[in-house]
């Protein structure tokens, strides 16, 4: 039985009992780890505000077996501005669930949490379209875990290809990355989308740059768009799982689009029944 300090974030957490918490922890020190939290969700609980959702910060935990029991918590980053709007809401559970995914137990994947954090942060605190930080982060994210695309060569004849060349080349998302035209096209398993070079340049710029730099790049409303056709699909292929909450962002996006029309169009009518 001992207690140790570790830094990390509040990655998921399961109500249990009338007051209690279970709390999934993204270590630096020790990876995944999961911790009880005894009365955490009462209303005098000095926990509460300390160890939310998506908090960033430092936890003591006391290990009686193979169970760990949170003790003690303090917040060194809350990401506040991300609660207070439902669609970056969405986004952040998504980054957060795939990195529970590629974090093991009690292993520690430093490079994970600071890719993590870094997209947290650009989420709460930079003017990013909140589908773009989310596509880097998948891309940057299945780097660090094994799964980076090849962006130089085509998969299947090994032949070095250009996006977009003469001979078609494009993506396989249902494979390992870029695919050159002809005979190897028409061998690649499951979907080949087109890509262009600046696509592929964005890419291998997140998989290939230093941690800290991972947002330090622009790209066109195209290039974006190609990775959104492409990355969330080789992501789930890859990892072997379907992510839904991207879709509840873009319903919540859709409902935000309607209301704004709602209200418009409600300001216009009184316009012109005042005239």
């Amino acid at each position: 039985m001992a207690y140790e300090t570790y830094t990390g974030v509040v990655a998921r957490e399961v109500d249990t009992g009338e007051a209690d918490r279970y709390l999934t922890l993204l270590t630096v020190e020790r990876g995944k780890l999961d911790c009880f939290a005894k009365g955490i969700r009462k209303q005098n609980s000095k926990l509460a505000s300390q160890s939310g959702l998506m908090t960033y910060g430092e936890y003591q935990l006391f290990q009686k077996a193979d169970r760990y029991i949170l003790t003690s918590a303090r917040a060194l980053e809350s990401f506040h501005d991300i609660r207070a709007d439902v669609v970056k809401c969405a986004y952040a559970a998504h980054i957060l669930e795939i990195t529970r995914d590629v974090v093991a137990e009690a292993q520690a994947f430093p490079e994970a949490l600071q890719a993590l954090l870094n997209s947290l942060h650009v989420l709460c605190y930079r003017d990013l379209a909140p589908e773009f930080v989310t596509r880097v982060f998948e891309i940057r994210i299945l780097s660090l875990a094994g799964f980076a695309p090849v962006l130089d060569r085509c998969t299947i004849c090994g032949t070095p290809v250009q996006a977009r060349d003469s001979l078609g080349a494009g993506f396989s998302v249902h494979g390992e990355g870029l695919v050159c035209g002809g005979p190897c096209r028409g061998q690649a398993s499951g979907r080949v989308a087109p890509i262009s070079r600046g696509a592929v340049r964005a890419m291998r710029y997140v998989a290939e740059c230093g941690a800290g730099e991972i947002f330090g790049f622009s790209v066109s409303k195209a290039v974006s768009g190609e990775l959104a056709n492409i990355v969330p699909e080789y992501l789930q292929y890859q990892l072997g799982k379907e992510y839904k909450k991207p879709g509840e962002a873009e319903r919540y996006k859709a409902f935000e689009r309607d209301m704004i029309k709602v209200m418009e169009n409600g300001r216009a009518y009184g316009r012109r029944g005042g005239q």
